[in-house]
């Protein structure tokens, strides 16, 4: 009779062991010392706290069930099966009070060293056998949906599982269930080819851009309200160009949304250089969790340079709730302007302007002081007033343009130095004198100017660029906002001096004027008629 006993009673253990759907749905390996809790990230400024509920018990009648009664789902044969609606309504603030009162909930502590950390329960407490689910609270960078874990009964005993929040995903009637999240945001450029570029790299004025930002709105618990998400974009030196050319639009989850398409088109207006899109409405904003947003526009470059390289960072950030306030995430883009004889950083002394080209006339010569890096010119020969325009591409190509589309002139200064701002690297351009100083004879020669740029191949910062007119080469180093002139032995700079020779010398005044010449003139005018007269008379 014993024997039958504790064979019926084992029977039971393994019958209640296999009723319970949960333990292989919510956890891959089991542990016999405590549960472990991996993938929970404590940040330096963070007060992170991981706490236990159980909603599914071990009664003492030897079954499992509810801690709150018909909160818990049973499959057809009348198996506890959680659903993820069934956890997300038990997350909220009314359940878990509820939940405490029931069974007090267990505040689990940060163990392990090295890769191997998690969370588990504190020396000498365990966890009763049941289902529990997984509250984190207090991320700033990550959103924690709640989890669940089980603690199994078995015919060895307790075992304990393990729930990893980076890698196991909750799977319920083929849609995933999140239980960690961590909202990102990324803007990019897109090539002529499609490509994304993290940096726009060399530009010039009045060049178009398409870029694009990305980012996956976070799935949230269904209780959570007041949630903010919003998406604003900085654009640094440039402006928004939309028309029909140039559409702004709008994707979530890879097709188009009305609600989302009008946000985006309210906020993205042309010409404007700062856009929010604030994203708004809690069940939307649930109703859309763990789906991408694609957001595409163009915008012109405008920013005039206000030293040799103009650096300008665009940034995108994301705003958006956790589960203990907001956080904010941001990428951005950078591109880059160039010019010649603009205001200089970084260089030894108090030079004010880089001086590649300068205007001299046919006995000047100009180069740089290797000590101060201050341009030097010779018996003070600096032409003024002779004038310029830029060529793209060929001699007789397209000319160069401002911010606003309108071809520019330049010209020389007192000192004889030629400004241009806005140029783009790796193009060809052609300087060509239009007017020479007064005095002096038109030189038109097509003058050719480059940019070479050159950047990190990682991070695709600008690193070193050269400007070169004709065959004159000047070095500079960039890094940190700051260009440093380089004129030593292995990489030698010379600004160019572009030359324009006097005019021919006018006859000089004060000779013997043209009286003599008007005498003259006279006196055979006179005798041609009188030879005239005289000729008729004769015939007559």
């Amino acid at each position: 009779m014993k024997r039958m006993k504790k064979l019926f009673a084992l029977l039971m253990t393994l019958a209640m062991v296999m009723g319970l759907g949960i333990t292989g749905f919510a956890t891959t390996e089991t542990y016999n010392d405590a549960i472990r809790i991996y993938g929970v990230e404590a940040g330096a400024d963070e007060n992170i706290t991981v706490t236990a509920y159980q909603i599914i018990k071990y009664n003492n009648a030897g079954y499992y069930e509810p801690v709150i009664d018909n909160t818990i789902d049973k499959d057809g044969k009348g198996n506890l099966t959680p659903t993820a609606s069934n956890i997300l309504t038990l997350s909220g603030s009314n359940y878990l009070e509820l939940l405490a009162r029931e069974k007090t909930p267990v505040n689990l502590v940060e163990a392990g060293t090295g890769d191997d950390v998690y969370y588990t329960t504190q020396t000498g407490t365990t966890l009763d056998v049941g289902t529990w689910m997984i509250i984190v609270s207090g991320s700033n960078d990550y959103i924690y949906n709640p989890a669940i874990i089980s603690v199994n009964q078995t015919t060895s005993g307790i075992e304990y599982g393990q729930l990893n929040l980076d890698e196991d995903k909750w799977t319920e009637n083929n849609s995933v269930f999140m239980k960690k999240s961590e909202p990102t945001i990324e803007k990019t450029a897109i090539t002529d080819d499609g490509t994304p570029a993290t940096n726009v790299q060399g530009v010039q004025y009045g060049d178009i851009i398409k870029f694009q930002i990305k980012t996956i709105i976070p799935s949230y618990a269904s209780n959570k309200t007041g949630i903010t998400y919003t998406i604003s974009d900085s654009l640094n030196g440039l402006a928004l160009v939309v028309d029909s050319d140039h559409p702004v639009e709008a994707t979530l989850g890879g097709k188009p949304d009305d609600t989302l398409t009008s946000l985006v088109k309210a906020a993205f207006e042309n010409e404007v250089s700062n856009v929010t899109v604030n994203v708004t409405g809690d069940d939307y904003i649930k109703l859309n969790g763990n789906k991408e947003i694609i957001i595409t526009y163009y915008a012109k470059v405008t920013t005039e340079a206000a030293i040799n390289v103009d650096k300008t960072t665009n940034t995108a950030t994301l705003e958006y709730s956790t589960g203990n306030g907001t956080h904010t995430k941001s990428d951005d883009t950078k591109h880059y302007t160039f010019g010649i004889d603009t205001a200089f950083t970084g260089a030894t002394g108090t030079q004010g302007t880089t001086g590649e080209f300068v205007k001299i006339d046919s006995e000047g010569n100009v180069g740089y002081n290797k000590n101060t890096g201050e341009l030097v010119v010779t018996e003070n020969t600096a032409l003024s007033g002779a004038e310029f325009q830029l060529h793209i591409g060929e001699k007789d190509g397209e000319l160069f343009k401002d911010e606003n589309g309108e071809p520019v002139t330049f010209k020389t200064g007192e000192d004889g130095r030629l400004q241009i701002n806005g140029l783009d690297s790796d193009v060809q351009y052609y300087l060509i004198e239009t007017k020479a100083p007064q005095g002096y004879t038109i030189n038109s020669t097509p003058i050719p100017v480059k940019i070479n740029a050159f950047y990190d191949e990682t991070t695709g910062d600008l690193t070193d660029y050269d400007v070169v007119i004709d065959t004159a080469t000047t070095h500079y180093k960039y890094e940190d906002g700051e260009t440093t002139l380089i004129n030593d032995e292995k990489n030698p700079s010379n600004p160019y001096g572009f030359k324009n020779t006097t005019l021919t010398d006018l006859p000089s005044t004060g000779g013997m004027g043209t009286t003599l010449f008007t005498i003259a003139g006279c006196v055979i005018m006179i005798s041609a008629a009188g030879l005239f007269f005289a000729t008729r008379k004769k015939a007559n």
